[in-house]
């Protein structure tokens, strides 16, 4: 399970955390938390990311980005506090999540295939209206 805290990371004091953005990420812990608990429960194996301590993908940039961060666009999902990346070194998570799994959550998440070690989940419908889409 994913925490605030675990998504924002080291940018607790950044001045990019509105409060905006972080209502956008206590919307997006629960769903979140669902779909792991669902995970969990079919044996999907979880493992900590042993560079953050926590399930968050990557060594800064998983969860929440500061506008300076160079990956993604000044509105992406990430800089909004509306997207995680999970970390999935085997792929095991985003070869278990179906679209229905996704629509139950309330969640989207970007085809695995752009996706290797890691699952990005973001309550952002895309502009294509799909669970799961492409970047």
């Amino acid at each position: 399970m994913i925490s605030p805290s675990d998504i924002i990371g080291p940018w607790r004091n950044s001045p990019d955390l509105t409060q905006d953005r972080l209502e956008n990420i206590n919307d997006l812990i629960p769903p979140v938390n669902a779909l792991l608990a669902k995970a969990k429960a079919a044996g999907i194996p979880l493992p900590i990311n042993p560079k953050t301590g926590t399930q968050v993908s990557g060594a800064q940039f998983g969860g929440f980005r500061p506008q300076t961060c160079p990956i993604g666009a000044p509105l992406s999902a990430h800089k909004q506090g509306m997207a995680v990346d999970i970390y999935d070194p085997t792929n095991a998570l985003d070869a278990w999540i179906t679209d229905d799994v996704l629509r139950e959550c309330g969640l989207y998440r970007e085809g695995g295939r752009w996706t290797p070690g890691w699952t990005h989940l973001t309550t952002r419908r895309p502009g294509s209206g799909n669970r799961t889409f492409q970047p």
